[in-house]
């Protein structure tokens, strides 16, 4: 993976949650919880918007606070647990249908 530095700014910058990951020197089980969380966080936006339903009604069904699906709505799930995440997809009549094991 190459770093990519912004001689100006100094920052550097991660296409994905590996990525990321790795720019933080964080732990394999760290990275694979960011990509889980990155990969329920598309699903929810995806449900969200292929449902129709309105936040309220979101919130009505899965009990989640509405700022919470609110920020799920608009792809910004950092204070959102993936347990919520999960509620909010159960709650839009979404499946989540798990990989196949390779």
């Amino acid at each position: 993976m190459k770093k990519k530095t912004n001689p100006k700014n100094n920052y550097s910058s991660a296409k994905n949650p590996r990525e990321l990951g790795n720019l933080l020197g964080l732990l394999g089980a760290d990275v694979a919880l960011m990509e889980y969380k990155s990969e329920l966080t598309i699903l929810a936006v995806n449900a969200i918007e292929s449902s129709g339903l309105q936040v309220n009604e979101i919130v009505e069904r899965s009990g989640v606070a509405r700022s919470k699906v609110s920020a799920v709505k608009n792809a910004a799930s950092v204070g959102v647990s993936c347990d919520l995440l999960i509620k909010i997809i159960a709650a839009t009549g979404a499946k989540i249908v798990p990989p196949r094991a390779a």
